[in-house]
């Protein structure tokens, strides 16, 4: 969600996983993908071996390493196929015009809270990361970036003009908002001692207050809804 969100390409890091080429090399190379997401939901990616992930998939040593080359790569490699998902899925819903405008910001909001839930653990290791100066989140950032100015360049489109500096300023500040929100959620920070707002709780108010904070962007007159 490859993130300026929140929810979804980026460039190349390292070496690139050469592409599985037979049914059987694609189910390996899925299975070591999935099992090093599972295990991300406990551990950090530092606490994850090599072993530990071809142990629980099922593979070699030799099949990852052929694959993916080091861990580190690994771990690029699963942050940049987690934001190509994240991505096409958010240009399809924008360029999708049998989606009214009305119904985009809580299919973005939706589809952002799926993907940091889906990728709670490998979030959690990007955000440490970033916080020790790695620059991993950055890619993340970018994807955001380009989300959003999909949604704005959707809401020119709406309004039938472009967009004044304070009302492109609001929708940022929108998903700004969003995504730290769930970024806080996936860190387990934005809690009351002994207390977590439930998971339906969460997603209807999430969703409800970032839907005020795009309607308030734009003007009252403007009649979107059910807009293309």
């Amino acid at each position: 969600m490859r993130m300026d969100y929140g929810v979804m390409g980026s460039e190349a890091v390292g070496q690139s996983p050469k592409p599985p080429v037979q049914r059987r090399s694609l189910a390996s190379h899925r299975q070591m993908v999935d099992v090093a997401l599972r295990l991300l939901e406990t551990r950090d990616i530092d606490q994850i071996s090599v072993r530990d992930i071809v142990s629980e998939a099922g593979t070699s040593n030799g099949s990852f390493y052929h694959r993916f080359g080091t861990k580190e790569h690994f771990f690029n490699y699963l942050i940049d196929d987690m934001l190509e998902r994240r991505e096409r899925g958010a240009i399809m819903q924008l360029s999708d015009q049998t989606i009214s405008f009305d119904a985009l910001p809580e299919l973005l909001a939706r589809s952002a809270m799926a993907n940091f839930r889906a990728h709670a653990g490998l979030l959690r290791s990007a955000i440490r990361r970033h916080i020790a100066g790695d620059d991993c989140w950055n890619r993340i950032s970018m994807m955001s970036r380009r989300i959003v100015r999909g949604f704005l360049s959707r809401v020119s489109d709406t309004l039938g003009r472009p967009l004044d500096a304070d009302e492109a300023e609001r929708i940022n500040f929108a998903f700004v908002w969003l995504y730290g929100l769930l970024a806080y959620r996936t860190l387990r920070l934005n809690t009351l001692h002994g207390y977590t707002v439930p998971e339906e709780s969460f997603e209807d108010e999430t969703i409800r207050n970032f839907r005020q904070l795009i309607d308030r962007a734009l003007p009252s007159d403007a009649s979107l809804v059910g807009g293309a």
